[in-house]
């Protein structure tokens, strides 16, 4: 997924080894259909890929496949809905969706937010629409404050825009760490 979740996945590993946690414990996580999750993950990357390489017929694509590995990650979730954590993060991937869905199969991403945190150059990359998954928010475009309206900057070491729903799988992925790894037994 995104950045801000991964590294909140290390900071409640950090955090979890801190207060007394084995990292062995995550092997005895009971996710179901990490398939279909390690699935939505490469067909996003694909599309960042094909954008940026200029793969016209995927790239048209795009939109659609985006949305479908939305749809894996739904499955993946119901698979796992008996662990409260894994609804938390439900609720964050159902908010990207929605935002996602609702403007043509592409996340808005504020530009200012972008000039914000010094990363203007990437404005161009998604206004020539190699940016597949991302559009400028702006008029148009649906429940803009749901999209990648959070700018992450200074005097966090990586830079990034992150929206509403990243935080909330972010919390979700944190917290189901931290109860793994303290778990006895």
């Amino acid at each position: 997924m995104r950045g801000v979740v991964l590294d909140a996945a290390l900071a409640s590993v950090a955090i979890g080894k801190m207060r007394g946690g084995q990292i062995r414990r995550l092997g005895n996580l009971p996710l179901k259909r990490v398939d279909l999750i390690v699935l939505a993950f490469l067909v996003e990357q694909v599309l960042i890929v094909a954008g940026l390489k200029g793969w016209t017929a995927l790239s048209e694509m795009a939109p659609y496949l985006y949305i479908v590995a939305y749809i894996f990650l739904f499955i993946a979730v119901w698979a796992n809905r008996s662990m409260p954590e894994i609804l938390v993060i439900g609720v964050g991937i159902l908010l990207n969706f929605i935002v996602i869905a609702a403007n043509g199969g592409r996340m808005p991403v504020s530009a200012e937010g972008l000039m914000r945190i010094g990363m203007g150059d990437q404005i161009s990359l998604i206004e020539s629409g190699r940016a597949v998954t991302y559009r400028l928010a702006g008029p148009g475009v649906r429940l803009a404050f749901l999209g990648d309206v959070v700018p992450v900057g200074s005097p966090y070491p990586i830079h990034r825009m992150t929206s509403v729903g990243d935080i909330i799988i972010a919390i979700g992925v944190f917290l189901l760490i931290q109860r793994w790894m303290m778990r006895r037994g």
